[in-house]
């Protein structure tokens, strides 16, 4: 199931949302104290990851200010986002835990980018307890009620996924349109997963111009399709179904769960 979630989370879940959360992202503030000698440094590394053929030496930075400054949570941060560009999940994983625990709940950034490469990485459950963790501490914000719905296909508490879903999308309230397409689309997986297929099919009408060449999508909402056909005994509608259904280039793709659903 984690090929089913995996290009929602990267769409909204790390750099843009991060950076919508507050001015942290642009390096204007720290929320860990660091000694004014290592200013420098600090803002070298931060010039250093504007560059993305710099970022392993931003990482290097980061890391040479932590050797020296242990509690400085931001070079920690820091280094972890740096290794993250580098798609070094496991190395960024270990500086986003180090500086989550320094941080002392503080920061929703730490958590959030936390949350999101330890799912990377296949720690599933923990990802799951940091996005309940920013809804504990950060209840306005719709990621913690978004990462819920992430992890939900993969937990396999589809309702639960479906309340948070809900939730963040009535707090993500008149966002961009990306942030819009993905929450629709995130609606009409968790729908039919919770085998309300009438319902998902309308969300994933609204979605489908952005999402019609993607697998997941073209997954469910064929069966969604299909399902409804079925029960209204509408061979137009099936029809429709089958057309999605052959989008799919590799049916070995669909859950081996779903694979006999798909009966035409």
């Amino acid at each position: 199931m984690k090929q089913f979630i995996f290009f929602i989370l990267f769409g909204c879940l790390f750099t843009n949302s991060l950076a919508a959360q507050s001015g942290y992202m642009s390096g204007n503030y720290k929320y860990c104290e660091l000694s004014p000698s290592f200013n420098e440094k600090f803002k070298l590394g931060m010039e250093a990851l504007s560059y993305k053929k710099y970022e392993g030496v931003a990482a290097k930075i980061f890391l040479d200010i932590v050797k020296q400054q242990p509690n400085s949570c931001d070079s920690f941060f820091w280094a972890g986002y740096s290794f993250r560009m580098q798609n070094r999940n496991k190395e960024a994983f270990a500086c986003f835990y180090i500086a989550d625990s320094l941080n002392q709940n503080k920061s929703i950034e730490f958590k959030q980018s936390l949350a999101v490469t330890s799912f990377i990485i296949d720690k599933i459950d923990f990802s799951r307890a940091k996005y309940e963790e920013i809804i504990k501490f950060f209840p306005d914000s719709p990621e913690g009620y978004y990462g819920v719905a992430i992890t939900s296909p993969m937990i396999g508490d589809f309702k639960n996924g479906l309340d948070n879903v809900l939730i963040a999308i009535e707090k993500y309230g008149d966002r961009n349109n990306e942030i819009m397409n993905q929450t629709e689309l995130m609606l009409g997986l968790l729908l039919a997963l919770n085998k309300n297929y009438d319902t998902a099919l309308v969300h994933f009408d609204e979605c489908s111009s952005k999402y019609k060449k993607d697998l997941n999508f073209n997954i469910y909402y064929s069966l969604s399709l299909l399902k409804v056909a079925e029960t209204n005994n509408d061979e137009k509608m099936k029809k429709q179904a089958k057309k999605i259904y052959d989008r799919i280039a590799n049916k070995d793709d669909i859950p081996l769960d779903l694979q006999a659903e798909f009966k035409f």
